[in-house]
Formats: C-alpha cells, structure tokens, sequence
C-alpha cells in the first residue's frame, strides 16, 4: 500500500467537526453558488438529482445549466435554483455554442459540478475539457464527464483548479486501462495512482468507498449499502460534493464528507424501505433525518 498504508476510517465525530456552521445572522451568499452543469434529453433524472441533493446539503444557492429541452420537467419538481438554459444539439445534450455561457457562468460561482446525465459526444467533451483548462473554482465531475476525460486523461494534468473525480469501477476502468474486477479487489491502488498521477482528489466508489489524494492522504468509508447500487445515486453524491465545495469546504473534506453522509443516509433509507425497494430520491429524502443527527450531536 506504500505512503497509504496509514488508511483512515471515516467516522461521525470526523465528519461533525468539518461541517460548515450555520451563523444566525447568515444570509445564502455566507454558503456559495453552485454551478450544476447536467442532465440531456435522454437522461433528465441524473440533473434532478444533482440539483435536489445539492440544496439539501446547504449551499446558498443552485445554478443549473441544463438543456432547454428538460427545462419544463426539472423546474416543475425544484423551485429553489436558477436555471442556465442551454440550447440542445441533436441529441439532447447541451449544445457546444453553449460553452461560453457556462464558462462565464462558472466565474459567478464558487464551485462547479459536471457530468451528471449529460451524454457522450463532442459537444459534452468540448465543455468538460473547458472547464478543466480554464476553470480556477474547485470542480467535482462525475459520470459522463469521466467518460469524456477517459479519452485524453492527460487533460487533467491542464487543470487551473482542484479537481474531484468520482468514478465506479467501469468508469476507472476506462480513465486506467484496468478491468474493473481488479480495481474493485485494489480500490486503494487504484485510487493512488489517480490522485499521484492526475493530481486529482480520487473517489473510487462502491462497497467501502475509499477517497485518497496526493498530500498523502488516504480515507475508507464504511457507510452505505447494496440498496444504493441503482442508477442516480451517483448523481446524488455529486451534488452533495459540490454543494460542500461550493460552501468553500477543502476539497478533500467535501468528498469524505459526501462519501460518509451519502452512504449514512443510504442506510438510514434501507432500514426504512429495504435494500430491494429503496431509491436515490428516498437518499435525498433521508439527509435531513442525518443533518439532524449532526445538529444535535447525536449519532
């Protein structure tokens, strides 16, 4: 395991003493701007799901830069951000024209989430690399934004600013070139070389979730469970990351802070619902019942 071999468990009492403190005499630009670029045609749920999660973990405010085409679904369920609207290309997803809009965007803001739903082709690739090379706010991305980097991970290595990457095994499979078997027996390994190579904080996801980065610095989560294995949970966890980046957390307690309270709010909805009928909406549901427990100290 080398310089991780020191590898930390995160516990409540870790993640109670990170979290942002809310003044009574604060007012929402105290608790940052969020800009969520997510979701296509083809995929409006994985843009619900960033957004909601994020405004549940306490940013002062949600920027979403969707297709215009989802504007009318995503708007009618979420009333508390505004909204980007960015033209669609032939397939759903944000159009390529958009790109300097969310670039200026992203300078309004504190911290930035990509990825989320957003679809594969050039028009994706030509705004996450962007953000990447131009972008000096700390970024989470995730999903369909690793999977345009997988194609030129050297991007990275171009980043103006700290860059939190959250990848399933499939997803480091294609960023690495190593099947996904085998990330899944070597989490640490694998995330190691992520975050020493690419200069990135790595979120290798899954059962025992581990966040390493290149200060030496390396995290196991125990939280969470099978029930979480649905499509839109990752989704959830970007925007709770983002939401914590947003609210200028270092970027490396964001992520063991989204790793830990999404995984503890997961178990929280398996014992209400189960694992078989538990969903990733039920996950933003149950924050507030572990927001609570944070707030009073209690575990």
């Amino acid at each position: 395991m080398g310089k991780y071999e020191h590898l930390k468990t995160i516990t409540f009492s870790m993640i109670k003493n990170k979290l942002p403190k809310r003044n009574p005499e604060s007012h929402k630009g105290d608790f940052g701007k969020l800009l969520c670029i997510c979701g296509s045609r083809s995929m409006p749920g994985a843009a619900y799901f960033c957004i909601e999660s994020a405004l549940r973990c306490g940013v002062g405010l949600v920027r979403a830069a969707i297709p215009e085409s989802i504007y009318g679904s995503i708007s009618s369920k979420i009333s508390e951000c505004t909204y980007v609207l960015c033209r669609d290309d032939s397939y759903g997803n944000i159009e390529k024209t958009s790109v300097d809009y969310i670039l200026e965007t992203a300078k309004r803001c504190s911290a930035v989430a990509v990825g989320s739903g957003m679809g594969k082709n050039e028009s994706v690739k030509l705004i996450v690399n962007s953000l990447i090379e131009t972008c000096d706010k700390p970024m989470v991305i995730d999903a369909d934004g690793i999977n345009v980097i997988s194609e030129n991970i050297d991007i990275l290595k171009k980043a103006k600013s700290k860059i939190i990457l959250t990848p399933h095994a499939k997803e480091a499979e294609r960023l690495l070139g190593v099947e996904c078997n085998e990330i899944n027996v070597n989490k640490i390994i694998y995330a190691q070389q992520l975050a020493d190579e690419y200069g990135v904080i790595a979120v290798m996801k899954g059962h025992n979730t581990i966040v390493a980065d290149k200060e030496e610095k390396a995290f196991l989560n125990l939280t969470g469970n099978s029930g979480m294995a649905k499509g839109g949970s990752g989704d959830v966890l970007t925007g709770m990351i983002g939401s914590f980046l947003a609210q200028g957390m270092d970027p490396i307690d964001a992520a063991i802070c989204g790793v830990y309270i999404h995984g503890k709010s997961g178990d929280y909805c398996q014992s209400r619902y189960s694992s078989t009928a538990m969903l990733p909406r039920d996950i933003i549901e149950g924050l507030s019942s572990v927001f609570l427990k944070f707030e009073n100290g209690v575990n």
